[in-house]
């Protein structure tokens, strides 16, 4: 069975409670609607299980979990493709890495929010988007950290992810009058460096804590201004939304 709808009816935060108070599982895809001829169209691809988010990507070939933890260094490539051969069936990739002492708790977190993150913040850009649930579909294993996040959290991470687009803006138009304006990276890609560099920091800071308000979220966004050499290869456009 599949619902489809679109998010100019339904809020992402209306979806993911469905979701939640139907203990759902499945598959919920989200293209973006293109603005204009130019605009490149987006996918989105997030698994729940009995209403939790569990993983996310945006696409559907099972490399984007491997693909993450390469790009931060932590195991090279050939070694966690070669460990994700023997990863059991069954059991998440993230934690089938832990129990071989490849990967700690705090890095599968990171991991975890980063996957939602770089798929849930182009949609708070995106004017509209389709999108569609899909029942009883096998959860990736090789995508999954182990990890999940419930409706609740969800949505209180989404209100986050508002009220630092709006930041986010203000601070660029305080920019540009004060004559400093230039190319600014998109508002996935900061969100997403800052993330990181509050990881790297030790801050154990997460969008999904209910805890963490508005308050602790404007400390964290003084560290964008804070240098800082990240230990990571990967390059922050590599978040951001993209043609598929």
């Amino acid at each position: 069975m599949s619902i489809t709808g679109s998010l100019s009816d339904f809020s992402l935060q209306e979806i993911f409670q469905f979701l939640e108070n139907g203990k759902k599982t499945g598959l919920l895809t989200l293209r973006t609607l293109p603005e204009s001829p130019t605009t490149l169209i987006s996918f989105h691809y997030i698994w729940v299980s009995q209403g939790n988010l569990v993983a996310a990507a945006n696409q559907l070939n099972h490399n984007g979990l491997v693909s993450l933890i390469t790009q931060y260094q932590w195991v090279s490539n050939r070694a966690v493709t070669k460990l994700a051969q023997f990863s059991p069936p069954n059991q998440p990739l993230g934690l089938y890495l832990k129990n071989q002492g490849v990967l700690q708790m705090a890095q599968l977190e990171h991991l975890f929010q980063m996957q939602v993150v770089q798929e849930l913040c182009p949609l708070c850009e995106a004017n509209d988007a389709l999108f569609k649930f899909d029942q009883n579909v096998p959860l990736p294993m090789q995508e999954m950290t182990g990890l999940s996040v419930s409706g609740v959290a969800l949505e209180l991470m989404l209100q986050k992810l508002v009220w630092l687009q709006k930041v986010f803006k203000a601070r660029e138009q305080l920019r540009e009058k004060s004559g400093l304006g230039g190319a600014h990276e998109k508002y996935c890609c900061q969100l997403s460096l800052i993330l990181d560099t509050a990881f790297f920091h030790s801050l154990n800071f997460s969008l999904f804590d209910i805890s963490a308000g508005f308050a602790k979220l404007s400390h964290v966004l003084e560290l964008r201004d804070r240098p800082y050499d990240l230990p990571k290869s990967r390059e922050v456009q590599t978040v951001c939304c993209a043609g598929r």
